[in-house]
């Protein structure tokens, strides 16, 4: 990760490719020749007043004042000419990034999601914070394209002229700039190079304790309830003290690199005058020929240099690129698990509910969590899942759910659209408590249906104490555990779907919410799976399909409802 290798421009070239190759590509295309044109506009206009500053300095000293305000209003108007093409050339450089982010923003969002790579990525760890490498990372990494593309291409451009110039004036000067060029290039990748693993590092840590942040944001009652400052505190300090070691690290290398550069960039200021006094002072030379060398060589020493100049930026380069390809090799990895037969749980979409020989497992590793289970749920329901804790209740979900692939076997159940899920902590969105209703599936819904499905839960104070259907929360935060259970099953009425999926679904609730909710789904007629530890659940379902910690599993029938049956 700490060299520029073929493996890492191998990277680059398949992120820039992703937009380029695309059939979005063309408003940046177009973007990107005006940016062109208008560059090499003003790189002409550079070279121009290169010879514009010597005659007017050949002119001045050889006091011709009506050539040197001539020459001056020329200068005038090829300043015009570079103010209109670098500020244009800006707007429009601006304009494509914000195209190209906009493209590659909506790419990564839609491989996060496809083959449920955000999920994979939560469960593996390999991509961490996958969050900041699209928020943060692809921004970074198309302004940077952007910049250090144009500074290659004004580099190469710059070499191809103002070597032409100089050596017009003194070949010898030139040839000396090429080897000095050359050196100064070879030292500063051996210095800076240890700035592309720290760079990683700080990226890293820096994250690692923004989400420690977040936790504590996320969770800042129960810390309290817990007496918990201290714990917390001795973990913000313990990954702050992290980006503390690793930036003192990173900014002693850019010291030594800085010591180099600057000492580097010193010197070069020096050799056109300290070359050419001889000449100019033997008459070979104009002095205007010697400011016209010196501006001439410091150009080229600009553009032979810009490895040696923008080093820090390439090192922190390299870094985006290595956790942006990273992101996009694990999602990869998500599409290639799926489409595997072999050691993955195979789900076929239909009318029944069962499960065919299905063995789960812990993602990463061969633990078998569910050993060969065949059953046919559409016989046995309405099914309670039960079993001690670790045993595999809600990974058998997961597997329903499809989120959970390792292992093998089938699952066969509606598709996703016909079926809803429901788990222990209920997914509360951002929007409105009208959103919060008819998410994802009931939009439609009029708000006499939202104010009877509230009512039906024992919700119907909710818009009065938030004011109104349309009031935007940060939910999950101003609702109590219980009360958001009973606004995901008033969600699930809304939907009405053909199967649901309980998992730990009223866990939160007292026994008379609990029924309450219970009576519902039998009342629409919604076949459901469930599962939970609490006792009070047995009398709502037929069977009990029932799982042990050694991986074995047994169907047998509920005492509890056949009692509530009879009754």
């Amino acid at each position: 990760m700490n060299r520029f290798d073929k493996l890492f421009w191998k990277k680059v070239w398949g992120l820039i490719k992703l937009y380029w190759f695309s059939a979005e590509r063309w408003p940046g295309v177009k973007l990107l020749i005006g940016v062109a044109i208008l560059s090499a506009i003003g790189i002409a206009s550079g070279a121009y007043s290169s010879y514009l500053n010597r005659d007017s300095t050949n002119a001045l000293v050889g006091k011709h004042l009506t050539l040197f305000y001539h020459l001056m209003w020329i200068w005038v108007l090829v300043t015009v000419i570079g103010v209109l093409t670098t500020v244009i050339g800006q707007y429009w450089g601006r304009l494509l990034y914000i195209e190209w982010r906009e493209w590659l923003t909506h790419y990564y969002v839609d491989r996060g999601f496809a083959h449920r790579a955000f999920y994979r990525m939560s469960m593996v760890g390999k991509v961490d914070n996958p969050d900041q490498r699209i928020s943060d990372d692809l921004s970074s990494f198309v302004s940077s394209t952007e910049t250090l593309t144009v500074t290659v291409v004004f580099a190469i451009a710059g070499v191809i002229t103002y070597f032409a110039i100089l050596w017009s004036i003194s070949s010898s000067l030139a040839t000396i700039l090429v080897s000095y060029a050359i050196a100064g290039t070879y030292f500063s990748v051996v210095i800076g190079r240890r700035l592309v693993r720290l760079n990683y590092d700080q990226e890293r840590y820096q994250a690692d304790f923004r989400f420690g942040l977040v936790h504590v944001r996320d969770n800042v009652e129960p810390i309290f309830i817990y007496g918990g400052e201290k714990h917390e505190t001795s973990q913000l300090r313990d990954r702050f003290s992290w980006v503390v070691s690793n930036f003192k690290q990173l900014i002693l290398w850019e010291r030594n690199l800085e010591f180099f550069t600057d000492s580097y960039h010193g010197v070069a200021a020096l050799v056109p005058y300290w070359f050419l006094a001889a000449t100019y002072v033997a008459g070979r030379l104009q002095f205007g020929q010697v400011v016209q060398a010196a501006t001439a060589f410091m150009s080229l020493q600009a553009a032979l240099s810009i490895i040696v100049t923008h080093f820090p930026e390439l090192a922190t380069y390299a870094n985006i690129v290595h956790r942006l390809s990273e992101f996009l090799e694990e999602a990869d990895a998500a599409a290639r698990f799926e489409a595997e037969g072999n050691r993955a749980i195979e789900i076929k979409e239909g009318q029944r509910v069962g499960l065919e020989h299905l063995t789960v497992l812990v993602p990463g590793s061969e633990k078998i969590l569910i050993d060969d289970a065949t059953v046919d749920l559409g016989a046995l329901e309405p099914v309670l899942v039960q079993g001690p804790s670790g045993s595999g209740k809600t990974s058998l979900m997961r597997a329903i759910s499809g989120i959970w692939r390792e292992g093998g076997g089938t699952v066969m159940r509606p598709a996703l659209s016909e079926v809803m899920f429901l788990p222990q902590r209920p997914y509360m969105i951002l929007g409105s408590m009208r959103d919060q209703l008819t998410y994802p599936r009931a939009a439609g819904a009029s708000d006499e249906e939202l104010y009877r499905v509230l009512n039906s839960v024992n919700l119907s104070d909710l818009p009065e104490r938030f004011g109104g259907l349309d009031a935007e929360m940060h939910w999950a935060d101003v609702l109590s555990p219980g009360e958001q259970q009973r606004l995901a099953f008033a969600r699930l009425l809304l939907n009405r779907p053909r199967y649901a999926f309980l998992d730990e679904a009223t866990s939160a609730l007292d026994v008379a919410n609990e029924e309450l909710m219970y009576e519902h789904l039998n009342k629409l007629g919604i076949p459901f799976l469930s599962s939970g530890h609490r006792p009070t659940l047995l009398k709502f379902h037929r069977n009990v399909f029932q799982l042990s910690p050694d991986h074995q599993w047994r169907i047998e029938p509920s005492p509890e409802f056949e009692v509530t049956s009879a009754a």
